[in-house]
C-alpha cells in the first residue's frame, strides 16, 4: 500500500511548463511613412506569435525638425496607448535609433535633441505587461504644430515574454513513468 501511495503522489507531481522565457525582435516594413505638417500619421506592424508579455521597448529613426511638435504613442493589438514622446526635444532634430525603454538612465523628458541611445517615455511601457503580442501594433505620430514636417524611416519592438506551451517537463515526465512502473509492479505482485 505504501509502494501505491508513493507511485500516486509522483503520478500528481507532474507540472506542465506554464512559460518559457522568449524574446524577440520585430520590425515594421510599413515604412517610411511621411509625417504631415498639422496631421496624424500611422504605421503598423504584426507580431504572430503568442507571447505573454514581461517587457517592451520601443525602437525609432525618425527625421523631423522641431521634434517638440511631436506626440508619439505606441498602441497594443488589445488597445492599450503608451505616451513614448509627448512634444519633446525643444528646437532640435530627429530620433536617430532611439530606444524607449523603462529601465533607461534618462528619461525622454531631460533629453534633447537629436535623441541617440535609450530613453525612459513620457508613459510606461510596463502597461503592455500581462498582455498578449500576438496581432497588430500601431505607431501614432501627431505633428501638432505648424511648419515642419519630416518622415518616420523605421521603427521595431523589443518583446520578451513567455510562451504558453503546456508540455510536460522531462523530469515530471520521467517521474510519473516511474509512478506507472511502480504502480503496474504492485499489481503483479498482488495478482501473483
Amino acid at each position: 500500500m505504501k509502494l501505491k501511495a508513493a507511485a500516486l503522489a509522483l503520478a500528481s507531481a507532474l507540472s506542465l511548463v506554464s512559460g518559457t522565457a522568449n524574446a524577440a525582435l520585430v520590425t515594421s516594413t510599413n515604412v517610411p511613412v511621411t509625417i504631415c505638417d498639422l496631421c496624424t500619421v500611422s504605421s503598423t506592424l504584426n507580431f504572430g506569435s503568442r507571447l505573454t508579455l514581461t517587457d517592451v521597448n520601443v525602437r525609432l529613426t525618425l527625421t523631423h525638425s522641431w521634434v517638440n511638435d511631436l506626440l508619439i504613442t505606441l498602441i497594443s493589438p488589445r488597445g492599450t496607448s503608451v505616451v513614448l514622446s509627448n512634444n519633446r526635444g525643444g528646437s532640435g532634430d530627429n530620433f536617430s535609433n532611439t530606444l524607449f525603454d523603462d529601465e533607461a538612465a534618462s528619461a525622454i523628458a531631460t533629453g534633447s535633441a537629436p535623441f541617440n541611445g535609450s530613453f525612459r517615455p513620457d508613459g510606461l511601457l510596463s502597461a503592455f505587461d500581462g498582455q498578449d503580442a500576438f496581432g497588430t501594433w500601431t505607431l501614432r505620430i501627431a505633428d501638432q504644430v505648424a511648419r515642419d514636417s519630416g518622415s518616420l524611416n523605421s521603427w521595431g519592438l523589443e518583446l520578451t515574454g513567455a510562451t504558453n506551451n503546456n508540455v510536460p517537463e522531462p523530469t515530471s515526465l520521467a517521474l510519473s513513468a516511474l509512478a506507472l512502473a511502480g504502480l503496474a509492479a504492485a499489481r503483479r505482485r498482488r495478482a501473483a
